[in-house]
């Protein structure tokens, strides 16, 4: 369809309109020289189209415009096929462009002497009117343009957000809702023609919430008609001016899955995944699938690196709560400022740089999931009792706040050090080390799991072959014996470093110790360290060992002395080597 059709009607009221004070018949023919509209004697040939070779036909394709006093007589009309029934007496034909290209012609034509004598007579004057009117209609069609663009935008736009698996509400500064989508109509079994109060479908408190001080973020969970929402309130600005609110309603219970699922196709560690045969880790093993039924609370005691984040995931894998999410946080990487707000969450403006709309505590996220404290005994003893009454309690409170939190996690704790120690030193509570400690769980270093380590060694081998696409096809005797006699202060992790750094390096088959003790600073030409200086090194590693399961008191100090068969005196001599 020709763009001016698409203004056909309000073509033909103006030209109508024209007529009447000028007594002068107007039409306008497309770029098809189909004659759109018409008045008087023209309105016979609308929806025709224009004589070949007429001077619409000459305006059409030059551009010009043209006025013929003499229609019957003149060159421009005698190729006309209408010449000789051509009624016109006077004729004046201007093109119609629009965004610089001819898209019709409107012609004004006297048909009687009266409106001859007319037009001649004001020709200047009918030139210009017709050049200003030729104007307005490329105005209307501008308008027209911009018209239609902004309601398929606004359809495209309806369509796009009745897609979403998300509640959308506009509502403008009076507070009314302007628009909805499909999602939100359908869970709050909205009936109201828009517009309508936005006040009528939420909480009191939430309403206050929301147009209080041109609130933008976050709110919820809100419990509307009896499903759970994050509403997410962000400003519509034009030329910075707020205009409006969009409000985003997000299903609570489809978020956290969301995030649950995610947490567990990316964490899910089994038994299976556990690799040792060594009595003392077979031991430990045991005793945390016989425990991952149970809600009872772990400890898992072992040094830094032995796996004990492993063992609290294969935990909760085997356990009723594995479709729920397994949340791991380190007590001693977080600020103690920050720890209770970290654990228990806060409310908006609870402290100074604290997001405007609060934030959802570890707790709170995985209230029936299983959360693990690492590293327990750097808690603060603050914290501590706060801790204590969230366990007890199965309730939090986030700082700033005065609502109690229902939550029900599942605890497993680690530490590498002598909690009961700290208790007997005063550092750390008794009573919640008790409310922790009720199925204690030993994770041996690795250098006391034998064979353990080459089990492991392989394991790792195979694992980074795969990942740096090379074709190692085990150690070399000397290599498996060199790790067998190294004590991997730095347990399973450094030994898992120490493999992939050996995979990357290797360039033969089979890994030599070449590579390992690269990594460890221990080639043969820099190693200068006698016996004497090695077996000195090696019985102060096995003196730290102790201590660091044992503590540092006095009384553990003495323990390890007594359990190695030496004085206390000897102990801090080999320590001081």
């Amino acid at each position: 369809m020709s763009v001016l059709k698409s203004i056909k009607n309000e073509l033909q009221h103006i030209i109508e309109a024209m007529n009447a004070v000028t007594s002068i018949d107007i039409t306008i023919v497309d770029e098809n020289m189909e004659r759109i509209v018409a008045t008087g004697i023209l309105k016979e040939g609308v929806g025709q189209k224009a004589p070949v070779n007429s001077v619409f036909h000459s305006c059409l394709t030059t551009g010009q415009q043209y006025f013929i006093e003499t229609p019957t007589v003149d060159s421009m009309c005698i190729n006309c096929t209408n010449h000789s029934n051509c009624r016109e007496l006077v004729e004046m034909c201007i093109p119609i462009k629009f965004n610089d290209e001819i898209i019709g012609v409107l012609g004004m034509c006297a048909f009687d002497r009266q409106a001859q004598q007319n037009l001649i007579n004001n020709k200047e004057s009918y030139i210009r009117f017709e050049s200003q009117l030729g104007n307005i209609i490329s105005t209307m069609l501008s308008e027209k343009k911009f018209g239609m663009m902004l309601e398929y935008r606004s359809s495209e736009l309806l369509t796009l957000i009745n897609s979403l698996n998300e509640g959308i509400i506009i509502m403008d500064n009076n507070n009314d809702v302007i628009t909805t989508n499909k999602y939100i109509v359908e869970k709050l079994h909205l009936r109201n023609e828009c517009p309508f109060p936005i006040k009528s479908i939420l909480p009191a408190k939430v309403y206050e919430k929301l147009i209080s001080n041109n609130f933008c973020g976050e709110i919820g969970p809100v419990n509307i008609n009896g499903y759970e929402f994050i509403i997410n309130a962000n400003p519509i600005l034009i030329k910075n001016e707020k205009t409006g609110i969009i409000l985003v309603f997000s299903d609570f219970k489809k978020m956290r899955e969301s995030v649950l699922n995610s947490a567990i196709s990316k964490n899910l560690i089994t038994f299976d995944y556990i690799l040792g045969e060594s009595e003392a880790f077979v031991y430990a093993r045991q005793q945390a699938i016989q425990v991952a039924q149970s809600d009872v609370s772990v400890m898992l005691i072992g040094e830094t690196g032995t796996g004990k984040e492993m063992f609290a995931r294969a935990i909760h894998a085997a356990s009723r709560r594995k479709n729920n999410i397994f949340l791991p946080i380190n007590c001693g990487a977080i600020p103690e400022n920050l720890i209770e707000s970290e654990l228990f969450g806060y409310e908006k403006g609870s402290f100074t740089g604290a997001n405007a709309t609060g934030k959802i505590g570890k707790f709170e996220i995985c209230k029936d999931g299983t959360l693990f404290l690492d590293e327990i005994g750097d808690l603060p003893y603050a914290m501590q009792v706060k801790l204590l009454r969230a366990l007890e309690e199965k309730e939090i409170i986030r700082v700033g706040g005065h609502t109690p939190i229902k939550v029900n996690p599942r605890i497993i704790s680690a530490c590498h050090g002598d909690l009961k120690a700290m208790v007997e030193e005063g550092t750390f509570r008794e009573d919640l080390y008790y409310r922790l400690n009720v199925v204690p769980i030993f994770i041996p270093p690795l250098r006391e799991r034998g064979y353990d380590i080459i089990i492991l060694s392989r394991y790792f081998l195979k694992h980074f072959s795969q990942v740096y696409n090379k074709d190692l096809k085990g150690f070399t005797e000397e290599c498996e014996n060199f790790l067998m006699s190294y004590t991997f202060p730095g347990n399973i992790r450094e030994l898992r470093n120490l493999i992939e750094y050996a995979v990357i390096f290797e360039e033969s088959n089979l890994v030599g110790t070449e590579n390992i003790r690269k990594k460890l600073g221990r080639t043969k030409e820099r190693n200068n360290m006698t016996l004497g200086d090695m077996v000195k090194a090696y019985e102060k590693k096995i003196i730290e060992s102790y201590l660091q399961h044992s503590g540092n008191s006095l009384e553990a100090k003495r323990e390890v002395a007594r359990q190695l068969g030496i004085s206390i005196a000897t102990l801090y001599r080999k320590l001081e080597s």
